[in-house]
């Protein structure tokens, strides 16, 4: 089965006869010829109206927009999940914002079971040498013995490409329950962004109640990455 990489990206080539629409008019405007990562977005992510919970930072601009695929992790206690943090890969889909497939890319991501693994080898297959891994988001441990979120890019871009946050609000999907919160996180350390935005959730979400253990539940989600 192929990975929903390659589905998106095959969705994305399929987009003019589909919609009866010319290339030119779906792709991104100063790319010749057509390309899948690396584009500059100059528009800002969306967030739910009335809400003084997860806001923009006006003075910032976009630097990455990435759809991230993973799990979020819990574990059993109390007799209720609570979250252990998150594994996820981000991809750059910055050169499919503006098309009708980049609304899509969340639920896409779900409909496909796969490896981690199978991934990379799918994207090396359809994409050759183009990156689009971004890189990892994965939890570390912080000074007060906590867990914070990390953004590691330094396998695709430089070694100091990565950025340390705190959850700085959330609000609960506008899509329902069953998808983890949008959230803002504002940058602790690092030199890759000022604030983090996870948004467009889809699944993630655990049980309402456990007995024992931990729990891995499958996850996507847009990442908009914001800096000066």
């Amino acid at each position: 089965m192929p990975s929903f990489i390659a589905s998106a990206v095959l969705a994305l080539a399929a987009l003019p006869a589909v919609l009866g629409v010319p290339l030119g008019r779906i792709q991104p405007p100063s790319l010749s010829p057509l390309k899948f990562t690396g584009c500059t977005v100059t528009a800002k992510p969306s967030l739910p109206a009335n809400q003084t919970l997860v806001v923009l930072d006006s003075t910032l601009k976009t630097h990455f927009v990435g759809l991230g695929v993973g799990v979020q992790n819990y574990t059993c206690t109390d007799g209720k999940y609570v979250s252990a943090g998150a594994v996820a890969t981000l991809y750059d889909v910055s050169c499919v914002y503006g098309t009708p497939l980049f609304s899509q890319l969340p639920d896409i991501a779900l409909k496909f079971n796969f490896q981690r693994s199978s991934i990379s080898t799918e994207i090396g297959r359809t994409l050759g040498k183009s990156p689009l891994a971004l890189g990892d988001h994965y939890f570390v441990t912080n000074s007060a013995g906590g867990i914070s979120p990390k953004f590691d890019f330094t396998k695709s871009q430089s070694v100091s490409t990565f950025v340390v946050a705190a959850k700085k609000g959330n609000v609960a999907s506008p899509a329902g329950s069953a998808n983890v919160d949008w959230l803002q996180l504002n940058k602790v350390e690092g030199t890759m962004g000022t604030q983090v935005f996870r948004i467009d959730t889809r699944k993630g979400q655990p049980p309402a109640s456990c007995t024992s253990g931990t729990l891995s539940v499958p996850y996507s989600a847009m990442y908009w990455v914001m800096d000066a």
